[in-house]
């Protein structure tokens, strides 16, 4: 009989093949099973040091492993790499506050040539103080510095940025601080000069102003703003000017060259 049949064009043979290679493991132990009986056990015996051979060589083998210190070597590596992460995070830790004290070193050198300015031909004598509120968290147009009655300022010293630019004007004083009204802080109005025209510049906040001039009058973006009464420092630089052709006047945009949110210290003149 063939040991495949023709069913529907399908062979077919003795089952799936899961029960094939069951049918043959069974043959080989029963195999097996009557070569031992008929050789008095040797094959066992054979099957026993071989197996016993085998043991032998993989106890040889993970005792070679073991005491190779791979585990131990592993175990150091992951202790090692922890510690050099550790070490990688205090250095950067300290490269950001080495970069913290750049920054202010350059502030203060900024500062420095502020002052050596103002203690030019005038000899108008002043502080470098830091600022210790942000202009985000002051209300009103204001912000506080670190130096007050004890450093000799008082109510009415102009107070300058590193760009020589005129930010504010101190309002009261206390021991060891001082609050500062900005410039340009808003519903404040301040005279000045533009191309040697009279102008009241009114503040908006934030470092901006706004103020006009006759149509006539010859100004450009670009152009610096000066205050007459405060000793004829910059105030401000014209942004945008904007003109109506139903209007005698010319509206103009000021605004302060200064970053008032990432300044860290100012320059108050005391006299």
């Amino acid at each position: 009989m063939n040991l495949y049949q023709r069913n529907n064009g399908r062979r077919i043979g003795w089952g799936p093949p899961r029960g094939r290679r069951l049918f043959v493991a069974t043959i080989i132990v029963l195999v097996l099973f009557i070569m031992d009986a008929l050789s008095g056990g040797k094959i066992r015996s054979v099957a026993r040091q071989v197996g016993s051979e085998v043991w032998k060589l993989g106890s040889t083998v993970a005792e070679s492993f073991v005491g190779s210190g791979f585990i131990g070597s592993r175990r150091a590596l992951t202790k090692e790499n922890s510690a050099l992460t550790q070490q990688i995070a205090q250095m950067q830790e300290r490269v950001a506050a080495c970069r913290v004290l750049e920054d202010e070193n350059k502030a203060l050198r900024d500062m420095l040539r502020v002052a050596g300015v103002e203690r030019g031909p005038a000899r108008e004598s002043g502080i470098t103080a830091p600022i210790v509120s942000s202009f985000r968290s002051s209300p009103y147009g204001t912000f506080q510095v670190g130096a007050g009655s004890a450093d000799s300022v008082s109510p009415g010293n102009i107070v300058l940025s590193a760009e020589n630019f005129v930010i504010g004007r101190v309002e009261e004083v206390d021991l060891h601080t001082a609050l500062v009204r900005e410039i340009f802080a808003p519903n404040v109005s301040s005279d000045a000069l533009l191309r040697g025209v009279g102008v009241t510049v009114e503040g908006r906040g934030g470092g901006n102003a706004r103020t006009s001039v006759p149509r006539q009058t010859d100004v450009a973006v670009g152009d610096t703003i000066i205050s007459p009464v405060l000793r004829a420092r910059a105030i401000g630089i014209i942004g945008k000017v904007s003109e109506d052709s139903g209007s005698a006047y010319k509206r103009i945009n000021i605004y302060l060259p200064v970053n008032l949110l990432s300044l860290q210290f100012v320059y108050i003149v005391k006299n």
